[in-house]
């Protein structure tokens, strides 16, 4: 039987001839309808073979799950759950889910079988992967997310490793559903989680797995493409909790910095996807995908694949189109890709109008006045988006002012149309943090009433408390005395009535 997985780093359904060691030589086992020819690698959930499935006669990658994730209560629900979610996903640049099932006490989900490489695997061999290419990379990625996300389904696992390139170079997400699943009940401590993945996953995702939303793709999608271009990860750490800790600063070296080929609106864009707080970031796959179409650099297929049938990627098409294939399903061919190209969009003259003059906004320079924290006032020149970024990361106040021209006059954002929306947020989050610095006064001033009337709490408590014992003390004085006396008295008494009454 298959043997579980104990050992993190592999990729889920990839089968590179460098991971195919002694263990594919075992004697093939059939669960179901599936044959598992040979071990092909290792992960999170378990072990992944090179299956067939012999009812299709088509190869296939099978993940099977380990036993120790079997054996956690829910588990085994919640990963049939999503595998069944992830089979309903219809697109073409998403690994296909081709079963769902348990044979002989295992678990395991059947899927597309992808010969070639990962994105990981090839940013280890160029190092940095051409600007172009990465940008196709991540549109195609984020069309694919997108559409996922339409279904209500989160990744939360974004990363090279899950970007696939078939030999043909057509781009597939792979552990869509999966990734979910898994993450809910193993923690990045853990054996099973790859040592990569907390250099992608956003920092809420690291506070609190279970409650993301699709931002945090965004999040992942961002580190993803700065990386490509790169060919460093943005955040680093000697531990886990130094990296995270790192995350939650926020800080790190902009794409540009690193790599000076990397367009200026493009490092605007990765920074912008990469913003700690999710409120700032995009705040859907399609808005980020419009920002990276508008730059128009991406290529028409991935350049460093060597292919004489490379299949040229059709971006901007819907999952239906992903119905006419070509290629047979048999062992010789892996790979599928569009037979029937997308409609090309034909835009009006307005359109191209529209858009260039919205290009033409995000690029004009503006002279920016503000005051530093020594007080001084410094004026120097941005582009509209570089203003934007600057509001959202809170590097500009609300005293910044701009002018078109550097005699003035300046004004201030929210009178400017172009950044009023986001001058109102800032204008809100100043208000916020004013009201919360009100807030932490009147609590302080409330605590130290509070000490002060303890004080004088305390010193009447011992005041009461002496006096209370001053009052015992008279009270049982008073009490000896009149007994005292009792005692004198009688004698005396008795003495003056035996005289009267002549008993002596």
């Amino acid at each position: 039987m298959p043997p579980d997985s104990k050992s993190p780093g592999a990729n889920s359904a990839r089968a590179d001839q460098d991971t195919q060691g002694s263990e594919g030589k075992s004697k093939a086992t059939v669960l179901g309808d599936f044959v598992l020819k040979k071990k092909v690698g290792q992960g999170g959930m378990g072990s992944v073979y090179l299956g067939h499935q012999v009812s299709l006669d088509r190869p296939c990658a099978v993940k099977v799950m380990s036993r120790e994730l079997a054996a956690k209560p829910g588990f085994v629900d919640r990963f049939l759950r999503e595998a069944r979610a992830m089979a309903k996903i219809d697109h073409p640049h998403v690994v296909t889910c081709y079963a769902v099932g348990e044979d002989k006490g295992h678990h395991y989900v059947a899927m597309e079988f992808i010969e070639g490489r990962s994105m990981q695997d090839w940013i280890d061999q160029l190092e940095v992967i051409p600007i172009p290419d990465a940008v196709l990379v991540a549109l195609i990625t984020a069309d694919a997310l997108a559409h996922a996300h339409d279904l209500k389904m989160i990744h939360r696992d974004v990363k090279p490793d899950n970007i696939l390139v078939t030999a043909r170079g057509v781009i597939k997400v792979s552990d869509l559903g999966l990734a979910k699943a898994t993450d809910e009940d193993m923690s990045m401590t853990q054996s099973g989680t790859g040592l990569g993945t907390p250099h992608y996953m956003p920092p809420e995702q690291a506070r609190n797995a279970k409650h993301v939303d699709h931002r945090c793709d965004i999040y992942a999608l961002g580190c993803t493409l700065y990386h490509m271009v790169t060919g460093k990860l943005p955040f680093a750490g000697g531990t886990i909790v130094e990296l995270i800790t790192n995350k939650e600063l926020g800080k790190f070296t902009p794409a540009k910095r690193v790599n000076s080929a990397v367009p200026e609106r493009l490092d605007l864009m990765i920074d912008k996807a990469m913003m700690k707080d999710p409120a700032h970031r995009y705040q859907s796959m399609r808005e980020f995908i419009t920002d990276l179409e508008s730059l128009q650099l991406a290529s028409e297929g991935l350049t460093f694949v060597n292919h004489p049938q490379r299949v040229p990627q059709l971006r901007g098409g819907t999952p239906s189109q992903a119905a006419t294939l070509i290629g047979g399903m048999g062992s010789d061919n892996s790979t599928r890709a569009l037979k029937v190209p997308p409609t090309p969009q034909v835009r009006t003259s307005a359109e191209d109008a529209a858009r260039q003059n919205r290009v033409a906004d995000a690029q004009k320079e503006w002279f920016v006045k503000r005051i530093d924290e020594g007080g001084r006032v410094k004026i120097g020149k941005m582009t509209t988006m570089q203003v934007i970024a600057g509001v959202k990361q809170d590097k500009l106040d609300v005293r910044t002012q701009v002018s078109a021209s550097k005699n003035g006059p300046f004004l201030p954002l929210a009178q400017v149309p172009v950044f009023e929306d986001e001058a109102k947020k800032l204008l809100t989050r100043a208000k916020v943090a004013q009201r919360d610095q009100g807030l932490a006064a009147a609590y302080q001033q409330i605590e130290k009433e509070y000490d002060r009337q303890k004080w004088w709490r305390l010193l009447s408590r011992f005041r009461e408390g002496t006096l209370g014992i001053v009052g015992l003390i008279v009270y049982l004085a008073a009490i000896a005395a009149l007994v005292g006396g009792l005692v004198w008295a009688v004698p005396q008494g008795w003495d003056w009535v035996a005289q009267q009454l002549n008993l002596k």
